[in-house]
């Protein structure tokens, strides 16, 4: 589901790109998360969780993983792959094609 890992700028964190095109529906997701892992907020735009690591997961399916491990944040984004995979949380775009970075 997450192609790209990429460590952040700006912060000591990585950056998980999706490969494919989509919208998550962040109120599906919260009630997905809420069974296995902490909810730190839900600010609309976007979900923070915890689990190994602190996650701002964000409506096009970005995720920043706030971590200095790109262990961690590979295992992370795998896990959070894992829970939404085949959810209705998760609206895919017709036209999805991969993102190239």
């Amino acid at each position: 589901m997450y192609s790209v890992l990429k460590p952040c700028k700006t912060s000591a964190a990585f950056e998980a790109i999706p490969r494919e095109r989509f919208t998550l529906d962040l109120d599906l997701c919260e009630d997905i998360f809420r069974k296995v892992c902490t909810i730190i907020t839900h600010a609309g735009i976007m979900l923070i969780v915890s689990d190994q690591c602190e996650v701002s997961i964000h409506k096009d399916g970005r995720l920043i993983l706030k971590t200095d491990s790109g262990d961690v944040a590979r295992e992370q984004a795998g896990r959070i792959a894992g829970w939404l995979e085949g959810t209705p949380a998760i609206r895919k775009h017709r036209d999805s094609g991969s993102l190239k970075k």
